[in-house]
């Protein structure tokens, strides 16, 4: 009997220490957050890439899975302008962020990763990649405004041909990533089309270059995929181990 009895304390310490962890809980254990050094200090903050070097920075498919298969790559002169929203004319501190945003251009190589080659749904995963070059500092500010547009005016309505949608900026500091680095969410709800389910980009800075990386809505991938974009970044085009 006597063991019998310290058997079921056992199991109930066991199951008091367990409580609020249960297996039906659904609440996953947070993964650690990627980390990749910058190039700050140990490159030419000056120095500028072309075309063709940033083509052969970009993160081979197989860096995302086995089987994943990258699109063609695009070329040209980038329009920090863009991406990440419509703020519109709604804010007046952003529309001046918009337009200083708009003369800091750069060349850009970027394309699209398809973990699943056979998957090009629109619902499908995916990792779009973008490589900007330009003067360090210019790529530093770059990050400033864009942190700015997102503290200064968050929320945003825009018309739309069905509907006016709402959409929620955020943007998060990542200071284990790169020299600088953004994790931004947008969140657009409205209409028929939009839930609010988030959409995830990274937007980091090694040296003089602007690491953009997008999984849409998976935030695990958009993180890791971002890290390797960076240490590759680091390694290929600064010869940084």
């Amino acid at each position: 009997m006597r063991g019998r009895g310290a058997g079921c304390a056992v199991a109930l310490v066991m199951l008091l220490a367990g409580c609020g962890e249960s297996a039906d809980s659904g609440e996953r254990t947070p993964t650690e957050r990627p980390t990749a050094a910058g190039a700050d200090g140990r490159a030419d903050p000056g120095k500028v890439f072309t075309e063709a070097e940033l083509t052969a920075a970009l993160l081979p498919a197989k860096a995302i899975g086995e089987k994943a298969r990258a699109s063609e790559t695009s070329l040209g002169l980038f329009d920090l302008r863009f991406g990440g929203g419509d703020w519109g004319n709604a804010c007046e501190p952003p529309s001046r962020a918009r337009v200083e945003l708009g003369r800091l251009r750069g060349t850009s190589a970027e394309n699209t990763v398809r973990p699943d080659p056979r998957a090009v749904s629109d619902g499908d995963p995916y990792v779009s990649q973008r490589l900007v070059s330009m003067p360090a500092e210019r790529a530093g500010r770059y990050l400033v405004l864009r942190k700015q547009l997102h503290d200064s005016c968050s929320s945003v309505v825009v018309d739309t041909e069905a509907a006016p949608v709402t959409e929620k900026h955020t943007a998060q500091k990542l200071p284990d990533l790169g020299d600088d680095a953004l994790l931004e969410t947008l969140r657009t709800t409205g209409g028929d089309e939009y839930d609010g389910t988030p959409h995830y980009e990274v937007e980091a800075r090694v040296g003089g270059v602007l690491v953009i990386v997008s999984a849409a809505a998976d935030k695990e991938l958009t993180l890791s995929a971002a890290a390797k974009a960076v240490r590759r970044v680091r390694t290929e085009l600064y010869n940084v181990s």
